[in-house]
């Protein structure tokens, strides 16, 4: 209680309102830098320029009018790619209604398996209408925070890690379910499991982003308790 009363302290303090816009600004209104670098949003001005682009292709499933290919900077934070995405457009609709959106503006690192368009109005499991409808609040929390894992994975870092732990990895997600990586035997890639063996394939390997990775899974993985 009295590390919870002492935060409140120094939020009021503080003068950020405990939801600072940047890292820089939060320590320009006097909060204590380690308070900024956890809370605050990832903030270009501490982020090495970086001119390398990636692209996430057009959506090969079903669409009603072309979209072109997306170019994406290192130096950019997760959450500014999925804001610039027509593909992830549902992705990250979901995310800002489900307050995940903010999470991944923040320092992170984080990774995000980040799920196209078509997947998310079709996802290949049963549901009650529109995962966005109102009856589905409970299970749209669940599913986007299966997408996002505390921590930057890229796929070196999840290959070894698959290799020293015996052909799989659990990851820790944002309500502290694993989401299993292993390596699909017929391809070699990365794939995604839950915790009954259903597989995810990863449409677009790992972009390195100025607060983690993003991962474009090909569907939407069901969450299983």
């Amino acid at each position: 209680m009295g590390g919870l009363f002492g935060m409140a302290g120094l939020l009021a303090l503080a003068g950020c309102g405990g939801v600072p816009e940047h890292e820089r600004e939060c320590q320009w209104q006097g909060t204590p830098s380690w308070y900024c670098r956890h809370t605050a949003k990832a903030d270009s001005y501490f982020v090495r320029g970086n001119t390398q682009s990636y692209f996430i292709p057009a959506y090969t499933g079903p669409k009603d009018f072309p979209v072109p290919d997306m170019p994406v900077y290192a130096d950019e934070t997760l959450d500014q790619t999925l804001r610039a995405s027509v593909v992830l457009g549902d992705y990250k609709e979901a995310l800002s209604k489900t307050g995940l959106l903010a999470l991944v503006e923040r320092q992170g690192p984080y990774t995000l398996f980040a799920v196209p368009n078509y997947p998310m109005e079709h996802p290949n499991f049963t549901v009650d209408g529109s995962l966005m409808d109102a009856q589905n609040e409970t299970l749209l929390k669940q599913l986007m925070a299966y997408t996002v894992v505390l921590g930057d994975y890229p796929p070196a870092k999840l290959r070894s890690l698959i290799a020293k732990n015996g052909g799989s990895v659990g990851l820790t997600t944002f309500y502290n379910e694993k989401l299993i990586v292993t390596i699909d035997p017929q391809t070699g890639e990365l794939v995604t499991k839950n915790k009954i063996g259903q597989v995810n394939k990863i449409w677009i390997n790992g972009i390195p982003q100025a607060n983690g990775t993003l991962y474009v899974s090909q569907g939407l993985l069901n969450f299983v308790k």
